[in-house]
């Protein structure tokens, strides 16, 4: 069953899967200086309102000299064509209009992004930028402080140096820090010989060194890089920046691999426990073999961001890639929902919800929504956080997130959601809605009288000693409930283990275990896996075992697995936009190389001998049809022993547990479980394949055909 993955049955289940869920809205709009393309912090005012910020930046140029930098962004919901249908470009500084128009600015499309440099350091105080297009206008205002003068990097500590000849993969570019009294965030900036930029990494506090992909860089070609370093974490918060010379380099014609070398995470700041993979029992070389092929940028793990592994309370494995880095605010897409049904179970334990079961409407006594009929009355709490309101919410993958998007450009988003019509009885179906996500917060902020993002600092991330995220809130002012927020993924695991722990983190209860139990219970049917209170649940196999898995899960790669059994949480963090297939090998990865690294506490299931004769009846062709393609199985038995294979692939010998039930265990899907089926007359019919591709545990029926 070597290639059951990969030629036939796994893209049939990934398909029944796109088809039964919904997965992740997240709008996107371009930026200068943050990851590129990044997400927006606010969604963008909506009819004549042109969508725009604006930042003004003091530059430290490698020439030593100092220039004013303007940033204007024209956000993605702006209808017209850029840059043409710009008509005016005007900025207002603390002294008055500045001498500037349209045709002054740069415009770099990648980033609908119009730019100037100007000599001289900016004045302190407050800018506003104003551009138009026929009768729309938009304006934002950005203020400087007062300039300071960040240090240029040191060329000389750069690696590799001017002229350097390239021979690994992935390249390794590495600078020392830079002096100074402030706070300090580093990128990397690669462009090819023709201006064009091919790589930067977002701003890292403290980063002094990132692997940029292995694809980036052609064999016997020449690239410039050079490192910026600001004193903010992004293009709008940062006041001042410096940056060195551009250093070209070139790139051998014959490239070696870099291989992986393994390091103990290290302890900071009494963050976490760290210890090593043999020390935790850990299977080093599965590790060893997943680390190098993330590194190397191979096609089945690509687009990994970061891998972090929590065993028994330690951090066991850190790791980073493509200039990532644990310092760095990472976008957790949809994993902010999980996070939300915490706070609402904190909510609830605190008195300031009476129940879960409270009718929504309820909090929003101001609101007369449309459409109102009995079935919008009885929506609960419950409802929206099993995704279940039975709102007509169009917000799935197969709906290309249409709903989110009509939300964001609403007036009011809140309005706008209890406005849709119903679908179906309340509590009947799932229906992935980022909307239901967004009204738990807005409930959350109107029972507290606090934004859910305060709510969250004093109740939730105090305790974990998460003290630097990033969660925007809306235009009305209220925390965006079914993403965008950024979390260091060392936090993202306190997250995880506080879960694991039932709600404790380090002695202090922070949400009741009951709550923690409660959603994270299976209470719903979402396509192939079970569905909590904004918490996935499924199950895989290890050692012949099943056993419990529950995630957060986020659009690109965004995953925090929590398996009690093992006592381990796992996350993951990977490119957040533009990332297809990113859930495939996320789980593959869980399936092919965590999971068997790890051993479960009991032993073993004891294997038994089965009569030959009886094994006989189960050697045949089975298959498995879906949408016009089939799956074929052809059982057969080697030296006595049952063994099975597909599409003349890999035999896979198959261990009896019982005299109908089998184990085994493929290279592609990892564990799995047979279980052949007799009619009323004692003939086998077809057997029961039970696998866990993406840890919901699968059962998939095989028909024998001869």
């Amino acid at each position: 069953m070597h290639r059951l993955k990969q030629r036939y049955f796994l893209p049939i289940i990934l398909a029944l899967l796109c088809a039964g869920l919904g997965f992740w809205g997240c709008a996107a709009s371009r930026t200068p200086d943050s990851e590129s393309p990044a997400k927006i912090e606010t969604a963008p005012p909506i009819g004549s309102i042109i969508p725009v910020r604006g930042a003004i930046t003091h530059l430290h140029e490698s020439d030593k000299k100092f220039y004013t930098v303007i940033d204007i962004v024209i956000g993605d919901h702006f209808q017209g064509t850029l840059p043409d249908d710009i008509d005016s470009i005007t900025v207002t500084g603390p002294q008055g209009k500045l001498a500037l128009g349209k045709r002054d600015f740069n415009y770099h499309e990648r980033f609908r992004d119009f730019w100037i440099s100007i000599p001289g350091a900016p004045e302190s105080g407050t800018y506003t930028f104003t551009v138009t297009s026929g009768k729309r206008s938009g304006s934002a205002t950005d203020t400087q402080s007062t300039p300071i003068t960040i240090p240029l990097p040191d060329i000389r500590t750069f690696s590799p140096a001017a002229g350097e000849t390239i021979t690994k993969i992935p390249p390794h570019f590495s600078w020392q820090a830079v002096e100074a009294d402030v706070p300090l965030y580093y990128r990397l900036d690669i462009k090819d010989m023709q201006d064009n930029y091919i790589f930067r990494t977002g701003y890292v506090k403290d980063m002094f060194s990132a692997h940029a992909p292995s694809s980036i860089l052609k064999p016997g070609q020449s690239y410039r890089w050079r490192v910026r370093v600001v004193d903010g974490a992004n293009w709008i918060e940062l006041d001042n920046r410096a940056q060195n010379q551009w250093q070209q380099i070139t790139v051998a014609q014959k490239l070696s691999e870099r291989e992986y070398t393994y390091r103990v995470p290290p302890e900071i700041n009494n963050d976490w426990q760290t210890s090593s993979l043999t020390e935790a029992g850990v299977d080093s070389e599965k590790i060893d073999e997943l680390m190098h092929r993330i590194l190397i940028g191979h096609d089945t793990v690509k687009n990994v961001h970061g891998v972090l592994l929590v065993k028994n309370g330690r951090l066991v494995l850190e790791e980073y890639f493509y200039g990532t880095h644990r310092n760095h605010l990472h976008p957790i897409q949809s994993d902010t929902k999980s996070i939300v049904s915490i706070l609402m179970g904190i909510a609830v334990e605190k008195g300031f919800i009476n129940s879960i079961e409270q009718p929504v409407l309820g909090f929003f006594p101001e609101i007369a929504p449309a459409n109102l009929n009995a079935d919008k009355r009885a929506i609960t709490i419950e409802h929206l956080l099993l995704m279940a309101p039975g709102l007509q919410c169009r917000d799935s993958y197969r709906y290309k997130w249409r709903g989110l998007s009509e939300m964001r450009q609403s007036a009011d988003w809140t309005q706008f959601m209890l406005d849709l019509p119903m679908a179906e009885t309340p509590g009947t179906q799932f229906e992935y809605c980022n909307g239901a996500s967004f009204l738990l917060s807005a409930i959350i902020q109107k029972a507290t009288g606090m934004k859910t993002l305060d709510f969250a600092e004093k109740h939730l991330f105090s305790h974990l000693g998460i003290t630097e995220l990033r969660w925007p809130a809306n235009p009305q002012g209220i925390t965006i409930g079914w993403g965008e927020m950024r979390l260091k993924p060392r936090d993202m695991a306190k997250i995880g283990y506080m879960m694991l722990k039932g709600g404790n983190w380090q002695g202090k209860q922070i949400v009741s275990r009951n709550w923690v139990n409660e959603s994270t219970q299976p209470h719903i049917k979402a396509g192939w896996y079970k569905y909590g209170y904004q918490w996935w649940r499924g199950n895989a196999i290890l050692d012949n075992r099943v056993i419990e898995a529950i995630w957060a899960w986020g659009h690109g790669g965004q995953f925090i697995f929590v398996l009690p059994a093992l006592d381990l949480v796992a996350v993951f963090t990977a490119k957040h936009y533009e990332n297809p297939g990113f859930s495939e090998r996320t789980f593959n990865m869980m399936n092919q190389y965590i999971l068997p690294a790890f051993k479960l506490s009991l032993p073993p299931q004891q294997k038994i001998s089965v009569d030959k004769k009886v094994l006989e009846t189960y050697v045949g062709t089975y298959n498995f049809e879906h949408d016009g393609q089939t799956e074929i199985v052809n059982i057969i038995l080697k030296d006595n022993r049952l063994h099975g294979y597909s599409n003349d692939e890999e035999l896979v010998e198959l261990h009896a547990t019982a005299e109908n039930r089998f184990f085994g265990r493929s290279k592609d899907i990892g564990g799995f479980k047979l279980q052949f089926v007799k009619d009323g007359n004692g003939e086998v019919f077809n057997f029961l394949l039970h696998f866990a591709p993406q840890f919901g545990l699968l059962r998939v029926p095989f028909d024998k055909v001869e």
